[in-house]
């Protein structure tokens, strides 16, 4: 068995980003008179930052256990999802930009009735992808392209030949060219 946690240096960001959103909005709110619909737009983006926070500490708080078994994800709402029960993989990039190059992976297995979401901000994401994804193959689930896409990019799977062009990655086997066969 092995145990994953988020490492507080990931979401010691958040906590600010969070704090500062939820001061820059509440305190006005609280501290300022202002017109009734100014005070719902405020209020809605301090709720906004509230529920960032709590997902924050909600974060903070989960151990993730992964083992032969099934994976368990201890903490205030925790949740177990045995492989056998394991009903849906999908495995999601998110951008902070228009080029992709900054952003984080979210790995959601559904399975018993259950759902749980990992982001890859926890230690050792790689390997709790590869389990679940042994798991979702073993069971013979479908996995969407785009799945396979973030799979391939974290060396989970090889480049599959269609996949990979589509994707704009090479096949291992395949010899890289500068233009077309003569």
């Amino acid at each position: 068995m092995t145990a994953h946690r988020y490492d507080m240096a990931e979401l010691g960001g958040d906590y600010a980003r969070g704090a500062a959103g939820l001061a820059l909005t509440a305190l006005p709110l609280i501290l300022l008179p202002m017109h009734w619909i100014v005070a719902v737009a405020f209020g809605a983006a301090a709720l906004v930052f509230l529920a960032f926070l709590l997902r924050t500490w909600l974060r903070h708080r989960s151990v993730i256990e992964v083992d032969g078994q099934g994976i368990v994800a201890h903490g205030p709402l925790g949740t177990r999802i045995a492989w056998r029960d394991l009903s849906g993989f999908r495995l999601r990039y998110f951008s902070v930009r228009r080029d992709r190059q900054r952003g984080w992976m979210q790995l959601d297995l559904r399975g018993g009735g259950r759902r749980l979401r990992i982001e890859s901000t926890v230690s050792g994401f790689d390997e709790i992808v590869s389990q679940a994804h042994d798991a979702a193959v073993a069971k013979a689930l479908p996995i969407d392209d785009s799945s396979q896409a973030n799979l391939m990019s974290l060396g989970v799977i090889t480049p599959q030949a269609g996949l990979a062009e589509r994707w704009g990655v090479r096949p291992a086997d395949q010899p890289a060219t500068d233009g077309p066969e003569e």
